[in-house]
């Protein structure tokens, strides 16, 4: 009776190991899977970027790379120098495009502030001097008459400036700015929009500093289905140089 038992015990084991091995297999094979569908530096769809669903069509030769951004937001004063310097370095393949976010007034003020310095052809010279004001020194700049003083304070003319703030072409883009961040769904900031297509926001799985490599991914595999389009239609090409 002891010998048939321990028969039988044995014939479960036998059994039971060969379930093991198949569960592995079928374990190795769905990791195999997982692995070879997911990019090599993995970043996924739906978890570091999503595909908008109604993209925008972009002209030129160039990758556009559109940041939502404000002057209030913390995360877009730390995030101004690396995409600044970024973009220095990819002039040849990408046009960078700044676009204030106007989540409430006061971020208002501070978009109609961007496209004020932006008439006035000075952004680029006092841009981080602003972020710096508003997080380093704590200035409220929640009135027009703060922010014209202290841009006056920084050398530029009062009358001017003011002149610029309240013009109809600052007024109609700032106006295109919100319009555009209400129809890609913009919820925070710093949001980076690639060529119209793919909109990547900082997350749990996306930090500032990481926004970056996201965006890189998304211009290559832009650059290389711009390429096999090409390849297989060689009109495609010649249709993009004469819309440009």
């Amino acid at each position: 009776m002891p010998k048939r038992k321990s028969r039988a015990i044995v014939r479960q084991q036998t059994i039971l190991g060969a379930f093991g091995v198949v569960a592995l297999a079928v374990v190795g094979y769905l990791t195999w899977l997982t692995f070879e569908s997911t990019p090599s530096d993995g970043f996924v769809e739906g978890q570091h970027y999503r595909v908008l669903e109604q993209p925008r069509r972009i002209r030129g030769d160039k990758i556009e790379v559109m940041e939502f951004f404000s002057y209030g937001c913390i995360h877009c004063y730390n995030f101004e120098p690396l995409i600044t310097e970024w973009a220095e370095q990819r002039t040849d393949t990408v046009n960078l495009i700044q676009m204030p976010a106007v989540a409430n007034e006061y971020w208002r003020l501070l978009g109609r502030t961007y496209y004020t310095l932006d008439a006035l052809n000075v952004r680029e010279d006092h841009q981080l001097a602003l972020f710096r004001a508003i997080h380093d020194a704590r200035l409220v700049f929640d009135t027009p008459e703060k922010i014209a003083s202290f841009f006056e304070s920084r050398g530029i003319d009062k009358d001017q400036f003011d002149a610029a703030f309240t013009s109809a072409p600052v007024s109609r883009n700032l106006a295109r700015a919100d319009q555009l961040a209400r129809r890609m769904q913009v919820a925070a900031v710093p949001t980076v929009v690639v060529h119209g297509k793919y909109i990547v926001r900082t997350s749990r799985d996306v930090g500032t500093k990481r926004l970056l490599d996201v965006v890189e991914f998304l211009i290559d595999k832009e650059l290389n289905e711009e390429k096999e389009a090409t390849n297989a239609n060689p009109e495609v090409k010649a249709e993009a140089q004469s819309a440009s």
